[in-house]
């Protein structure tokens, strides 16, 4: 049964809908909110086939403009009916202007004609941030980049939803989504993704430089797991030189252990890191009388971690193994001359 307060969107004064209910406000969960979402995306597209089709255009500016009808459609519903946790305008036009500034400086670097750009999100929920980051690959690179997003989700509803997103928006053939498996002590995301790049990925590869790496890494899943799944990925040789990571939430959300470890990175030279300033997704309209509802809440001011990799963390890894196992020969062969 849908919540009362997303309202409804066979009801003819649906469009009339310009404020959510206290209730659905900021931080607020209840249940259904996702397939009330995906209803509402499918009424919205219905709405506006008939004034987009038989237009002739580029096959990509096409797929770009339904993308965006999608992502709009979202943002609709999260501001008139129900709060929901995507990534929403104000963060999202950080989250893209970050991917661009990730794929140009591979772009200044890539020697090869033939650039395949790999992003990887962990966290799909319904699929908002992967239709966003794909359909700014298209306006921005058009068919020039041959692009691969990876979405990793632990919640089998969230995949659901994400997958029927992801399908109305016409980026299905550029997004892979995959589902998370937990054992009781750890998840599957290195395996995961060794499968999903093979054969471009090659753990045999003795040159780590030369294996597949991840462009663009966007974390948004469970905050406790920020830390450490990118220390997973480092280990697994899937971060290198100009890797980008994009955190969502790490100061609302409080994700210090995070924060504190990208800062370390960037003392001992192998990242540059910040924090840009933002607000928690759909509140900052402080006119709107949503917000004294939940001022429970406080601040609404979040931030997104961004850090740019300067050299291959596994590259170093095993230059310090080397240098380690040198020094002791050399100790060895002291002794021995002594």
């Amino acid at each position: 049964m849908v919540m009362e307060c997303f309202g409804s969107d066979d009801d003819e004064d649906s469009c009339n809908v310009t404020q959510r209910d206290a209730s659905c406000g900021i931080c607020s969960f209840h249940p259904h909110t996702e397939s009330s979402l995906i209803t509402h995306v499918r009424n919205s597209l219905a709405s506006t086939e008939s004034s987009t089709h038989g237009k002739l255009m580029y096959a990509w500016k096409a797929r770009a403009q339904r993308a965006d009808r999608v992502l709009h459609a979202i943002d609709e519903f999260c501001m008139t009916r129900h709060w929901m946790m995507h990534i929403g305008p104000e963060k999202g036009d950080i989250l893209t202007r970050s991917l661009r500034e990730a794929i140009d400086a591979r772009l200044s670097t890539q020697l090869s004609p033939e650039t395949s750009i790999v992003i990887v999100e962990l966290g799909s929920y319904c699929g908002y941030s992967s239709i966003l980051m794909a359909k700014e690959c298209l306006v921005s690179y058009g068919n020039k980049l041959d692009f691969k997003l990876i979405t990793m989700e632990i919640n089998p509803e969230y995949i659901s939803i994400a997958k029927e997103m992801i399908q109305l928006s016409g980026l299905n053939d550029i997004i892979t989504i995959l589902e998370i498996s937990y054992n009781g002590h750890d998840t599957n995301i290195v395996h995961l993704l060794k499968d999903a790049l093979k054969p471009k990925y090659n753990e045999q590869q003795q040159d780590v430089s030369q294996r597949t790496t991840i462009d663009v890494l966007f974390i948004d899943h469970d905050k406790d797991s920020y830390k450490s799944d990118l220390m997973k990925l480092e280990a697994a040789g899937f971060v290198g030189r100009c890797t980008r990571v994009i955190a969502d939430n790490v100061i609302f959300a409080q994700i210090d252990d995070y924060l504190e470890y990208v800062k370390r990175r960037q003392e001992e030279g192998i990242v540059k890191t910040n924090t840009i300033s933002c607000h928690v997704e759909y509140s900052n309209d402080e006119s709107n009388s949503v917000f004294e509802a939940d001022a429970r809440f406080g601040s609404f001011v979040d931030g997104i971690g961004e850090s740019t990799y300067l050299t291959n963390v596994l590259q170093l890894l095993f230059s310090y193994m080397n240098l380690a196992v040198n020094l002791v020969a050399i100790d060895v062969n002291c002794e021995r001359n002594y």
